[in-house]
């Protein structure tokens, strides 16, 4: 079946049904990009991303960030549990407080270490938490793209999102993040897709506001099917520094 014969929801499950590993290493670096009197200052975050996804039971899959660098942030973490109803636990560790504070609903509008990322932005959408629309087809960067905006159904920090697909792999390349229906408040750029092993992922993603502020994600040593134990995603380990 062609792209354009697809309806939004269909196209939004074969981007989420794409081939994942079973389990994922990466290493991932963070530019923190501000602007301050017309010089650009970049501030620096290195973490290490674990991933485990799920072919049956209550969870979708479970994640840990561990950082690394600098030395200020050392060892805070963030641990994410998606459930197969689309439910997102999160918890969140800072070494000097020596525990794990659960992420509350009201607390995944905030910035994520600084970034402009929120913690909204780090979950893993199911197709049922959005009404979708089939916008167009469109040309990005040469791709052919299908253009959906996604409503939110439930409590989000967005309005809609507006979302461009690669017809072709499925592969998202571009949300535009809406505070109301025109306003938009920020861009994400998806881009430098590497293959290993079958599995192809994004090597750089571009989170850009409207002000100028931006923060540039880039994932280095992707490692797929490394073999995680279930203990790396629980609160206990989160808290073993």
């Amino acid at each position: 079946m062609m792209a354009q014969d697809l309806s939004a929801l269909e196209i939004m499950e074969k981007v989420l049904n794409t081939l994942k590993p079973n389990t994922s290493v990466s290493d991932i670096k963070l530019e923190i990009v501000r602007v301050k009197r017309g010089k650009e200052k970049i501030k620096i975050r290195e973490f290490t991303s674990f991933k485990k996804n799920y072919d049956e039971g209550k969870f979708k899959s479970k994640s840990l960030a561990r950082f690394k660098k600098p030395l200020t942030v050392k060892g805070t973490g963030l641990l994410s549990w998606v459930y197969r109803n689309g439910k997102t636990e999160q918890w969140f560790f800072l070494p000097k407080l020596k525990t794990a504070k659960r992420v509350k609903a009201k607390e995944k509008t905030k910035s994520f270490m600084d970034t402009d990322f929120i913690y909204e932005d780090l979950e893993s959408r199911k197709t049922g938490q959005d009404s979708l629309v089939l916008l167009s087809t469109e040309y990005l960067n040469g791709q052919s793209c299908q253009v959906i905006i996604a409503f939110p159904k439930n409590e989000s920090a967005y309005h809609s999102r507006k979302i461009w697909i690669d017809s072709l792999n499925w592969k998202i390349l571009k949300i535009e993040y809406y505070s109301q229906e025109s306003i938009k408040q920020k861009t994400l750029t998806i881009s430098d897709f590497i293959e290993k092993n079958g599995f192809v992922i994004p090597t750089k993603m571009v989170m850009e506001k409207s002000n100028g502020k931006k923060t540039i994600m880039k994932i280095n040593n992707f490692k797929p099917n490394v073999g995680l134990k279930d203990e790396i995603f629980s609160e206990s380990f989160l808290i073993k520094f």
